[in-house]
């Protein structure tokens, strides 16, 4: 049982998407997580499994060491005379829409043996949750999906549920802070980046369906970066992102000279 405290991220206050369900969940549950998870870290950290492109919930990467990582990708791209096409991606309530089957059985491929594996499937069934709003808690109810936000478990869980993703696609190169990530591609001409952009999204999407994951669309963003002598011969051409059948750009994209800050 779990007591969710809703907190408030950014928009609307009267819509319940513009908040982050953090579980509080008892001290004794804490501690034992705590203990799995610095095993469960350890052997994917020793085996090597984890993706580097996850900066997330890790020893030795932040935010700060993704943002190094792309921007000086992007310099180099630039003193090469390419552009820079990067997607922003958004994710529906990545953490809360995780399927607890699609999990155990990539815990399966990973290594986990049965008894591990039975362990786990405890741990994530059987759960339920009462929300707390201004000392108000609602009745209590069953939690089918997800892992809980707050827990010592639920990051590193999430971790490996979508430690695969770089893998579908092949040609752009992912960067992720957790469900926060990033495509960039390096091109020499517009429509190169279009096409190529457009291409590795239509995987992006068959991975993202075959996780039970969804896009969101309207938080996702698209940026072109290059040069200022490039990106002033860029206005004249147009530049159309598909996503899921929306062609959602070029009316959010936004243009960088060749000054990162």
């Amino acid at each position: 049982m779990a007591r969710v405290t809703p907190i408030f991220k950014k928009g609307k206050r009267n819509d319940p998407n513009n908040y982050r369900p953090i579980s509080v969940i008892s001290a004794v549950a804490k501690i034992f997580e705590k203990l799995i998870f610095e095993q469960l870290y350890n052997y994917f950290s020793s085996n090597s499994l984890l993706t580097h492109c996850q900066s997330g919930f890790r020893s030795l990467h932040s935010t700060l060491t993704a943002l190094l990582e792309a921007t000086s990708n992007w310099s180099v791209n630039i003193d090469n005379g390419l552009f820079n096409g990067v997607i922003f991606i958004d994710l529906k309530k990545a953490f809360d829409t995780i399927d607890h089957q699609i999990l155990l059985r990539t815990l399966r491929i990973y290594g986990m043996d049965q008894l591990s594996l039975e362990w786990f499937q405890s741990y994530l069934t059987g759960r339920s949750q009462k929300c707390n709003v201004r000392g108000c808690l609602s009745s209590s109810a069953s939690v089918t999906r997800g892992v809980p936000q707050g827990s010592n478990l639920g990051p590193l869980l999430f971790l490996v549920y979508i430690n695969d993703l770089p893998n579908c696609l092949s040609a752009a190169v992912p960067r992720m802070f957790a469900d926060d990530t990033n495509i960039s591609y390096a091109a020499n001409t517009i429509a190169e980046l279009e096409n190529v952009i457009n291409s590795e999204l239509k995987k992006l999407k068959s991975w993202l369906e075959a996780n039970n994951l969804s896009l969101n669309i309207a938080k996702t963003e698209f940026m072109i970066i290059g040069s200022r002598q490039r990106m002033h011969a860029y206005t004249n051409e147009n530049i159309n992102i598909d996503l899921d059948g929306h062609i959602a750009f070029p009316p959010k994209i936004r243009l960088h000279s060749n000054r990162i800050t």
